[in-house]
């Protein structure tokens, strides 16, 4: 089987990197298209114009209308016709838009996350939804991003819950890739996991474990500290390689079976993720369930049902575990043990039994 490492060609962190950015953006193109919506065209269009000024680069702004479904990614890119360089500013949906509009157009893609809530900015996958939020296809595309840029005090000032989900992203990613690799399964892509992505994957783990505490002190003071570093780059750049590199497995789909059951308030992608990372931990009988049970809860991640806006409903969990095993074979082939319906549903109450307990506890 082919082994395949994906990976951007150049990834730059740094506080106010922004203010610098046309040092980087001038190598791609002179015509630049920014994807973002309202709230981050505020943070991110004044230096990225100053910026461009600079270096002599003209950069228009496409207003992007938050989510990533059919209809947007065509608006988005009519309005970038013409363009040398499509820019995605923003969360995961921005930059899964703009990826899928640099495809589209055929032209590179620059990645700006202002959140590091998720891996999107360095992958070379794109999750194209529909209208009401539900994942409706994941799309490989035919490259990475060309530059990913991150400023590490624009993410430092962003809601906590945002760099909190991201962490609940990452800390599945050690454990897709272990069961990939451990039932000789395949990357997303149809290749064989890499060492190099393993180990990538198995750093996001380690990172978390020491970092993750003590970067949302510093998240929630907005200071950009070691710790606060280490864990934007677990959350984008370490888990983006480890899962392409590494495999994926159950807990990202169990996330995407939770998707298709209407929640009561809004969830964002990481935590569906550490929900079903616990899940799988429960169905694997993983050494490290507790563990990870536990820095869900200090952390705030979702631990239960009741967190993720869902009810324990046996009849509507029977529907998200009826499309797991309709739409998610792939993932479900990269476990090394044997999962069955009967098997994931009574991890999936098992696991909210178990956030259940915790939470008294606490």
């Amino acid at each position: 089987m082919v082994r395949q490492f994906e990976s951007p060609p150049l990834y730059v962190q740094a506080p106010g990197l922004l203010s610098r950015a046309g040092e980087y953006l001038r190598s791609l193109g002179k015509q630049l298209a920014l994807i973002a919506d309202d709230t981050v065209e505020a943070i991110v269009r004044l230096p990225l114009t100053r910026a461009a000024v600079e270096h002599g680069l003209n950069l228009t702004l496409v207003r992007f209308r938050r989510e990533c479904e059919r209809s947007e990614v065509r608006r988005l890119a009519e309005f970038c016709r013409g363009t040398d360089v499509v820019v995605g500013a923003g969360g995961g949906r921005a930059v899964d838009a703009a990826k899928l509009v640099g495809a589209e157009l055929g032209i590179p893609v620059v990645t700006c996350p202002t959140l590091a809530s998720t891996d999107a900015p360095v992958s070379r996958v794109a999750v194209l939804n529909r209208p009401n939020g539900a994942v409706e296809e994941v799309r490989l595309l035919e490259r990475s991003p060309a530059l990913v840029l991150v400023d590490s005090d624009v993410i430092a000032q962003a809601p906590v819950r945002y760099l909190v989900a991201g962490m609940g992203d990452a800390l599945a990613t050690w454990f897709g890739a272990r069961a990939c690799w451990r039932a000789g399964g395949r990357t997303l892509f149809g290749h064989a996991p890499t060492s190099a992505g393993l180990a990538l994957a198995e750093r996001c783990w380690t990172n978390l474990r020491t970092y993750a505490r003590e970067a949302l002190v510093q998240a929630r003071a907005g200071t950009v500290g070691e710790a606060l570093e280490a864990v934007i780059e677990t959350n984008i750049l370490l888990s983006g390689l480890g899962f392409e590199n590494g495999g994926l497995a159950l807990a990202h789909a169990v996330h995407n079976g939770l998707t298709q059951i209407p929640a009561r308030r809004p969830v964002l992608h990481g935590e569906r993720v550490a929900f079903g990372l616990l899940v799988q931990c429960v169905l694997e009988e993983a050494d490290e369930t507790e563990e990870v049970l536990n820095l869900l809860i200090d952390l705030g991640l979702p631990a239960t049902l009741e967190k993720l806006g869902l009810d324990r409903d046996e009849a509507e969990i029977e529907l998200a575990v009826d499309y797991i095993f309709s739409r998610e074979k792939a993932k479900l082939a990269n476990e090394p043990i044997e999962v069955t319906p009967l098997r994931l549903l009574a991890a999936i109450l098992r696991s909210d039994e178990l956030g259940r307990a915790s939470g008294r506890r606490g």
